[in-house]
């Protein structure tokens, strides 16, 4: 018809979105078990699926000594991520990292191809540090949020690679520790990408609490984290837990269960 313009509807489809957790179990701490806890409250909290990754087949498990009473965790294989995740942009966690706020979901609706938490603290003081006395600052891999391009796809190629051939990048980077640390390969493989520069990542930084738990709660949008010896009460936030311990106790599920339902 003279006039009139043939028009084709544009479907433009959604990007999925999600989180990816690495939880391989030792012969002390069910790292699956804290996964699928800290799952619900991705799924509370974020409202996004949760994929857990527990095994990875032939891949060798190399493993390093944690800082909470010697506790051993595997730690190889998350350069695999991009490739094993089943979603379009991806937030990928340590099992460890609970989440309570919303907070991560604004990484994901930015522009950037990915990015790596960069700034830690405790409650009393900042955690910062570089791979050795004369090395780059490292970043802290327990949270990396990520789509699916070229660029990101190249950082998890970087990190493989750094795994592979860990004795030469501990020369090359004058790195202080010899155990494979996924904080110092995410940190090498951004540092080369960016020309030798880092991102600038997360833009808040992850609070981590070192000492042994014995409850948390949330109180009035306060969260309150009892330790043996003293309390810590903080604006209600995500926190990184190192003692596994408290992960797997009977007062953690209770607290999940508590903000699960709320």
């Amino acid at each position: 018809m003279p006039g009139t313009a043939n028009m084709k509807n544009s479907v433009v489809q959604e990007k999925s979105k999600g989180v990816v957790l690495f939880a391989f179990n030792t012969d002390d701490v069910n790292y699956v078990e804290i996964a699928k806890r800290t799952s619900r409250l991705i799924t509370h909290n974020l409202n996004l699926p949760v994929t857990i990754i527990s095994d990875i087949g032939d891949i060798p498990k190399n493993f390093r000594q944690g800082y909470a009473g010697g506790t051993v965790w595997y730690n190889c294989g998350r350069y695999l991520a991009y490739e094993l995740s089943p979603y379009d942009e991806t937030v990928l966690l340590d099992s460890d990292y609970l989440i309570l706020d919303d907070s991560l979901l604004k990484i994901l609706d930015s522009a950037v191809d990915y990015t790596i938490m960069t700034k830690n603290q405790s409650p009393t003081n900042v955690m910062s540090g570089n791979m050795g006395v004369l090395s780059l600052n490292f970043v802290w891999a327990t949270a990396v949020a990520f789509k699916k391009t070229a660029k990101s796809k190249l950082l998890f190629e970087l990190v493989g690679r750094i795994q592979r051939n860990y004795d030469y990048y501990i020369k090359l980077y004058n790195l202080r520790e010899r155990n494979f640390r996924n904080d110092y390969a995410f940190a090498i493989a951004d540092n080369i990408i960016n020309g030798y520069a880092n991102s600038s990542g997360i833009p808040w930084s992850m609070l981590t609490i070192n000492n042994t738990i014995t409850k948390i709660e949330i109180k009035n949008n306060k969260l309150i984290v009892r330790e043996q010896e003293k309390a810590y009460v903080i604006p209600q936030q995500s926190i990184h837990v190192i003692d596994k311990d408290y992960l797997l106790s009977d007062d953690h599920q209770q607290f999940v269960d508590t903000i699960c339902q709320s």
